[in-house]
This record gives structure tokens, C-alpha cells and sequence, in this order.
């Protein structure tokens, strides 16, 4: 996600725990919406991120347990355990940027 975004003050945003732009920790630039932008007539937002899209894929943790085992020194072994610590790490680091 972008370091400069536009805040949602949520309100009574049915959808406002699982958006990004709600609940992210400003490292950044920030600016706020002036009224949630859920639209209750349709059910929808238009500014929703949803805060799914933070949790690493099977590409980002196969890449982050590949650097592990690298820097590990390449050991035989038990891949799962380069595995789980990377999935654990960038979990880790997504958690992080949400409050």
C-alpha cells in the first residue's frame, strides 16, 4: 500500500474494520475523508481497501523462505521450516501496519 493515502474516519461504515484506509497506521502524508464514503444505497464504497490484499501471497513467502534458506547457509534439511518462519515474518509485517 502507498505511504501517502487518504484516510476513512469509518463512522458507521458497515465495512470499516476490514478497510485499509480505516484502520492503517499513518507512516506518512495523510489526509482524511470529510464523511465515510460507503454509499448505504448500494452497499458499496468506492475507497474500500480491503485489508485481505495485505496478507502475503504463496509467490512472497516461497521468494522470503528462499532468501531465509540463503542466508542460512543453504542447510539440507526441513524446508518447512524456512517456510513457516517466512509466512510468520511477512504475517508479521502486515499486522504491523494496521491498527
Amino acid at each position: 500500500m502507498p505511504v501517502d493515502i487518504t484516510m476513512c474516519p469509518g463512522g458507521d461504515c458497515p465495512r470499516r474494520q476490514g478497510c485499509y484506509r480505516h484502520r492503517a497506521v499513518a507512516e506518512g502524508r495523510q489526509d482524511w475523508f470529510g464523511a465515510p464514503p460507503f454509499d448505504r444505497a448500494t452497499g458499496a464504497c468506492d475507497q474500500f481497501w480491503d485489508l485481505a490484499r495485505l496478507q502475503p501471497t504463496e509467490d512472497d513467502v516461497r521468494t522470503r523462505a528462499y532468501h531465509r534458506w540463503l542466508a542460512a547457509g543453504r542447510p539440507d534439511g526441513d524446508p518447512d521450516v524456512h517456510w513457516h518462519a517466512a509466512r510468520a515474518e511477512l504475517e508479521a509485517a502486515a499486522a504491523a501496519r494496521v491498527v
